[in-house]
């Protein structure tokens, strides 16, 4: 049975004439009552009986036609439904983020987009950059949001597609009441000779050997790396105890400031390329581009009002 056969079936029900029913659906009498025929056949029922006067449904015919044009409505709705979806109106959207700096733009972002799109169900994770790589491979979330620059390798370039979000300025944050250079602006080879706080790759993949070619890069020295953070309140209380000073992007810093602002000092950094990229990854040819493309615009605009 397909759909063409309730649509027929509805449409001479309700005409209670074959010939007006084929007008109705423009189609040949004859054809529409082969129609007919072959639907009665599959059902093994007469739905209809046949008089001078046109067609009149018998008990069976009554009862199918209830059930038929549910199924019509059902099938038209679906339809809406599956259109809203593909203009990024409707459906799911499971999105992953590692920056602990996202507290300072991703709520406004998420009520915006709640607002803008109520019949999207969303959902907020939170995954280091590698890990979300591996998941928007894999489907198990649509969206990213992190910094990027050592989590993707090079045959998975060409399977995401990518958009930079923000420049995030690089900050040094030290302990408080300790003696820092004092000339503006700080530069990093001023802080050459302090400890330096890295972090775990479970909590953000690739920081490491970030930093150490950052510091080689634009300090022109190799960091002396004391210990190693796995999330952001061990770096804070790492700072706090003056176990050395941690560089990272001052989104990360906005996130929490005032807890930062209370252990520490922080610098930014002025020098030629001393910015961390945010960006947002998704696979690409994803059949939900319109609605991360509408997520993402909000993303932007949200970053830019910072």
């Amino acid at each position: 049975m397909e759909l063409r056969h309730l649509r027929y079936f509805v449409a001479v029900a309700e005409e209670s004439s074959l010939g007006r029913a084929a007008h109705r659906l423009h189609v040949s009498q004859p054809a529409l009552s082969k129609q007919i025929s072959e639907l009665e056949n599959e059902l093994g029922l007469k739905l209809f009986t046949r008089h001078s006067r046109g067609v009149q449904l018998t008990e069976a015919g009554r009862v199918f036609l209830l059930g038929g044009r549910r199924a019509l409505v059902a099938a038209n709705l679906a339809a809406e439904q599956a259109q809203e979806a593909a203009k990024g109106q409707r459906g799911r959207l499971v999105i992953a983020t590692h920056c602990e700096g996202s507290i300072a733009f991703l709520p406004a972002v998420l009520s915006r987009f709640r607002e803008e799109h109520p019949l999207v169900e969303i959902t907020p994770l939170h995954l280091n950059n590698r890990a979300q790589v591996e998941a928007v491979l894999n489907g198990s979330i649509m969206l990213g949001i992190g910094y990027y620059s050592a989590a993707l390798e090079e045959d998975e370039e060409e399977q995401v597609s990518t958009r930079l979000l923000f420049r995030s300025p690089v900050v040094i944050v030290c302990p408080k009441n300790r003696r820092f250079p004092k000339q503006t602006p700080a530069k990093l080879e001023d802080f050459r000779h302090e400890q330096f706080l890295s972090v775990d790759p479970a909590f953000a993949f690739g920081y490491d050997e970030w930093l150490r070619g950052f510091c080689k890069r634009l300090g022109g020295f190799e960091p002396d790396i004391a210990a190693s953070a796995n999330a952001v309140d061990s770096l804070i209380g790492m700072v706090a105890a003056g176990r050395g000073v941690f560089v990272g992007p001052e989104l990360t810093i906005r996130g929490s400031e005032e807890i930062w602002r209370s252990v520490g000092d922080y610098y930014l950094l002025t020098e030629p390329e001393s910015h961390f990229e945010l960006f947002a990854i998704w696979k690409k040819q994803s059949q939900l581009e319109a609605m991360i493309s509408k997520f993402i615009d909000l993303l932007v605009a949200e970053l830019k009002s910072l």
